[in-house]
């Protein structure tokens, strides 16, 4: 039987020596280390954002995705950059935002900060990570951008009526499993301003490149039931994405341009 802290119970299993499981437990259970987080400055250009995150992840496997800055995150900070004119003006959200990278960098390039608004559906980034690096690259409360719960197609209603709609909405490495496609496609739909140019701009990860990729085709045919048309917007020259496919080969981005 396992006690409440995880350890061996005396009557854990009847007939082992219960100082044996102990020794077991300890020789070859892993030690789960506290997390550390910390602030490390992340720059594109003239553009530098200080995150509060976990640093110098190899793998996912031992965090929670939210917890760390990935690459497509990267990439589509760098696309921000390189095209400032797409989040200059206008209010912009960013779904999945994880620790918030694209999104205070959208923020770093608004005339107005505090209309970009930061969402996840994980309690711990939105309580503990994104808040402390939107508090240091913007002490000014005026101009800071919000971060809030937001889970697709959830609630959506009243997310509209505290926040408005959004002339661009931000995606990075958001798309892992199919059944959540449609939920996303309508919380874009819902959220997104009656703007000629307003968009869904997402950066789409795959990952086992040698095989058949049959999300983005979802995806657009989704996004067509809601009325959102679907382009492809060129990487080739995008030094984060050409940096990301040199480290792992096995793997792609697809930068997508949703519009009404």
């Amino acid at each position: 039987m396992e006690t409440a802290d995880g350890g061996v119970g005396d009557d854990a299993e009847e007939g082992l020596d219960p100082d044996l499981l102990r020794k077991i437990e300890k020789k070859y259970m892993p030690v789960k280390f506290p997390k550390l987080y910390s602030f490390k400055s992340v720059s594109f250009g003239e553009v530098a954002v200080d995150m509060y995150c976990l640093h110098h992840v190899m793998s996912w496997e031992n965090v929670e995705l939210g917890e760390a800055v990935w690459p497509s995150a990267k990439i589509l900070s760098r696309y921000l950059l390189e095209n400032p004119a797409v989040v200059r003006d206008g209010t912009v959200l960013e779904v999945g935002c994880g620790p918030g990278l694209t999104g205070l960098v959208a923020a770093k390039l608004n005339s107005r900060p505090s209309g970009v608004v930061l969402t996840d559906n994980c309690q711990l980034v939105l309580d503990n990570l994104v808040p402390r690096s939107i508090e240091q690259n913007f002490p000014n409360p005026e101009d800071q951008p919000r971060c809030d719960y937001l889970h697709w197609g959830s609630d959506l209603p009243t997310f509209h009526q505290k926040y408005g709609s959004f002339d661009v909405i931000l995606g990075a490495d958001v798309i892992y499993w199919t059944e959540y496609l449609e939920p996303l496609i309508q919380t874009v739909s819902t959220l997104l301003s009656s703007k000629s140019s307003a968009s869904f701009i997402t950066l789409y990860e795959k990952r086992f490149i040698k095989s058949p990729d049959t999300t983005i085709p979802l995806l657009v045919n989704i996004a067509q039931k809601y009325n959102l048309a679907c382009v492809t917007l060129p990487l080739d020259n995008n030094p984060e994405y050409l940096e990301a496919r040199k480290k792992d080969e096995g793997c792609d981005f697809k930068l997508l341009k949703f519009m009404r």
